[in-house]
């Protein structure tokens, strides 16, 4: 690597890469976690319902784990009131089996007010009023057992590729981390080339260093810096999923979570798809003299349309539009881990895939090299459309 390239991907690394303001953002997060599990696992605690059933109770059958207690009783209802007003309980379940060619229970609840857990008492209720119609019906204990088993569906794939809802939320969450990526490479490009413009500080560097090894070193520094911050997130959420599993909330890690093999695709092709569109970002940034009345700061916004794509063809991981989308340099880097992970891809298109990604970036780094040269140096009228085609296929002097 050119000296000056290293040197320039160093300064802007540490310009925009703290690790001591990172390692407070993680520890923040993790202790905000802590006490949020902590505030969940307290309030679960503190939401028993104790709710006094005046009848059978044979019928309603709540979950083990509900926060609702049935207490079966003898005492009135006026006591039964009393004790719901002093908030010794919580309701009172009257269950009054009614007259008439099929008998069934006319169900009234005293409560102080309007109570939150209706909707877990509600289903318990409906249960029961599906078995006594059909305890009606006078149908055996066989028949009424067949009647309410689920109907059991047995999954065969041909190609033993099955792909459950947790291994798209993983597709999902890669894709996320490759936009959250690609937005921090923005942030930094926009920030710091418009900032040096401003400051009137590009003729000096640009006495010292060439523009393209300028540039060159921007793209390594910025790109490892937005990785850099985004892996601190990366961390949180492990340690967060660490916090939770204390907790009693863990869960088990789906399949595609333990794909290694494709640990060194993915890596590159999030790693390409960031210096593509960081090309992209130095490209615009360095025509745009202020960012607050540009009217060019729309276009940085064009690379989130193909990364974004990506999430709307999720359903179908191997249709034509994300076929498509994981050819396109750019748009492959977040829709060709897609398809790795919850999809089928065959051997040429994973190649055509990196060779295309490797030229587009091998492209766009002299494009974005020839505008930088240019661009940096120009103040007052932003350039034409003209101009930044000429510029872009200009060899630099």
């Amino acid at each position: 690597m050119n000296r000056n390239v290293f040197t320039v991907a160093k300064w802007e690394f540490r310009r925009y890469f703290k690790l001591r303001d990172q390692l407070v953002g993680v520890a923040s997060l993790l202790i905000g976690a802590a006490i949020g599990f902590g505030a969940v696992k307290f309030a679960q605690s503190s939401n028993r319902v104790d709710l006094a059933v005046i009848g059978s109770v044979g019928d309603l059958e709540l979950p083990p784990n509900s926060d609702i207690h049935l207490v079966p009783t003898t005492e009135s209802l006026e006591e039964l009131r009393a004790k719901v007003d002093a908030k010794k309980l919580d309701g009172v379940l009257t269950l009054r089996e009614t007259d008439g060619t099929e008998p069934n229970y006319q169900v009234e609840l005293l409560v102080r007010n309007q109570p939150s857990w209706l909707s877990k008492l509600q289903p318990c209720l409906d249960k029961a009023k599906s078995k006594r119609a059909i305890q009606n019906a006078k149908l055996t204990s066989d028949q009424l057992e067949q009647i309410l088993t689920p109907q059991q569906v047995t999954i065969t794939s041909t190609t033993n590729h099955l792909v459950s809802n947790p291994d798209r939320l993983v597709a999902i969450g890669m894709m996320s981390a490759m936009v959250l990526v690609s937005f921090l490479g923005l942030s930094f490009f926009m920030t710091g080339i418009t900032g040096e413009k401003q400051q009137r500080i590009t003729e000096q560097i640009v006495s010292a260093i060439s523009p393209q090894a300028w540039i060159d070193g921007k793209l390594i520094g910025l790109t490892a810096a937005s990785f850099a911050s985004t892996s601190s997130i990366l961390f949180t959420g492990l340690a967060t999923y660490g916090i939770a599993w204390l907790a009693g909330y863990g869960f088990a890690l789906p399949g595609s979570m333990t794909r290694w093999d494709l640990l060194p695709v993915l890596v590159v092709l999030f790693v390409g798809g960031a210096i593509f569109w960081n090309c992209f970002y130095a490209a615009i940034s360095s025509i745009i003299n202020d960012p607050n009345t540009s009217a060019r700061s729309g276009l940085l916004f064009i690379p989130m349309l193909p990364l974004s794509a990506s999430f709307f063809a999720i359903p179908q991981p191997d249709g034509l539009a994300m076929r498509m989308l994981s050819l396109v340099p750019g748009a492959s880097s977040t829709a060709m881990p897609i398809r790795l992970l919850i999809g089928e891809v065959a051997w040429w298109e994973l190649a055509v895939c990196l060779i295309s990604l490797f030229l587009g970036v091998a492209l766009l780094r002299l494009v974005a090299g020839r505008i930088f040269a240019a661009g940096i140096m120009l103040y007052g009228k932003e350039p034409n459309w003209s101009d930044l085609l000429r510029w872009a296929f200009s060899p630099q002097k």
